[in-house]
């Protein structure tokens, strides 16, 4: 019986998955980075919204308290009041761009007497990267926008 012969080594296939293993890495991770980078820029969209509300908010609290009916006080004033808002998260660490510059104005939107009562403000947020720092991508933007009005009086749920 004689010994089997050795295969060509031009046929053989060990090793051929090993260029791949790298690039199939690569685009697992960014994919990953993908997702995870992603969610957070959504959670920072959410995030400005908040932020942009509660700056509403506090310009909606601007009302004249001696008028005999519900107004704002001079845009002047509310814009001054939106605006501390924003510098106020902004320093407190918040990824808020742009702290001093919220305010976007008073409508009167959604009142059945036309008053110029609703306030609007938009935020900014920027949010560094977690994957895809890996492609130069080191951060992410978003944005958000509130309004809010005041209002008059109580209700029977309000007394509760």
């Amino acid at each position: 019986m004689t010994a089997p012969s050795p295969r060509p080594l031009a046929g053989r296939e060990e090793g051929s998955i090993a260029p791949a293993v790298p690039v199939l890495a690569l685009v697992l991770l960014l994919l990953a980075g993908l997702v995870v980078d992603a969610s957070r820029q959504l959670t920072a969209r959410s995030r400005a919204i908040a932020y942009a509300e509660e700056a509403a908010r506090a310009g909606a609290a601007a009302i004249e308290l001696d008028a005999p009916d519900l107004r704002l006080l001079p845009e002047q004033q509310v814009a001054e009041r939106v605006n501390a808002y924003c510098r106020a998260a902004a320093a407190s660490g918040g990824p808020v761009v742009a702290g001093g510059d919220c305010f976007r104005g008073t409508t009167s939107g959604g009142d059945p007497l036309g008053r110029r009562i609703v306030v609007q403000a938009h935020v900014d947020v920027v949010v560094p990267t977690t994957l895809l720092g890996i492609v130069g991508i080191r951060e992410l933007h978003a944005a958000g926008d509130g309004r809010a009005r005041p209002f008059e009086g109580t209700d029977q749920e309000d007394a509760r």
